[in-house]
């Protein structure tokens, strides 16, 4: 059983790609957290680099490093988890017993208005995270991630979505970051499988936020790689960007793992 950006910051992610184990410090239920201040100014860092599309690999990893932190979701969420703008209404635990079911919601992480962002406190160094999946977005743009995330300026979120403007594949996995609010014009739109369920894989090496993809957990396709000189805050879990009916999001698991 145990074995996805802002109106406009949306549209310029989609279209663009068509388009310690240590216990963690207390973040305010249902509160925003506090965005970074931004001077009109200056432009991005030029630090913030983007990796060109990566051809698709496909691999046989190894069981990931040790374990940092795991939710299998079974009838209550870990006490470490936090929520920002918690909408009871709109997830739960029960419609598919060990899965936590998010509805999307019509938010958007940069505009500080999508609901239900589960996170808690990103380890130091290096880590990856991952979840399974299961969800079938059907119109513009909904979509169920994995995140890292800093503030509402600098984040990736890595998951499944939909786009029908071409040249996006529709379903399919997309892998989009912020840095001090410009949108990455790459986010390598990759046609997801016809199964509605998927594993997701974020991995976090230095400054390299590399995404990956997989049918049954085993085999993995490598997605592509952003570079960010953020600092990871937070890691979690979201499903928004909805502008039609909502669609259920269901996550059977959240795994947090080390990286040398």
């Amino acid at each position: 059983m145990k074995k996805i950006l802002f109106v406009v910051v949306l549209t310029v992610f989609v279209l663009s790609a068509c388009g310690n184990p240590t216990t963690p410090a207390p973040i305010p239920t249902n509160t925003p957290i506090p965005s970074a201040t931004i001077i009109p100014s200056i432009t991005p860092s030029p630090t913030i680099a983007f990796t060109p599309t990566v051809t698709l690999t496909s691999t046989i990893t190894p069981t990931p490093y040790p374990m940092v932190f795991r939710d299998d979701f079974e009838g209550s969420l870990d006490r470490s988890w936090r929520w920002i703008r918690e909408n009871k209404q709109t997830w739960n635990l029960t419609s598919n017993t060990g899965w936590l079911e998010l509805l999307t919601s019509s938010g958007h992480i940069g505009s500080e208005d999508v609901e239900n962002i589960l996170v808690r406190q990103a380890p130091s160094g290096n880590f990856g995270i991952e979840t399974k999946l299961k969800f079938k977005p059907v119109s513009n743009f909904q979509m169920a991630d994995l995140l890292i995330y800093k503030s509402p300026e600098n984040f990736i979120q890595f998951g499944r979505a939909f786009c029908d403007i071409l040249p996006c594949p529709g379903d399919g996995f997309y892998a989009d970051l912020s840095a001090n609010f410009e949108a990455n014009p790459e986010n390598f739109a990759v046609a997801a499988p016809a199964t509605d369920t998927v594993y997701l894989r974020l991995l976090k090496e230095g400054n390299t936020y590399t995404a990956y993809s997989s049918e049954d957990g085993i085999t993995w396709t490598l997605i592509g790689a952003h570079t960010s000189e953020m600092k990871p805050a937070l890691v979690g879990l979201v499903a928004g960007q909805n502008s039609s009916t909502p669609q259920p999001a269901q996550f059977d698991y959240f795994v947090i793992f080390s990286l040398p």
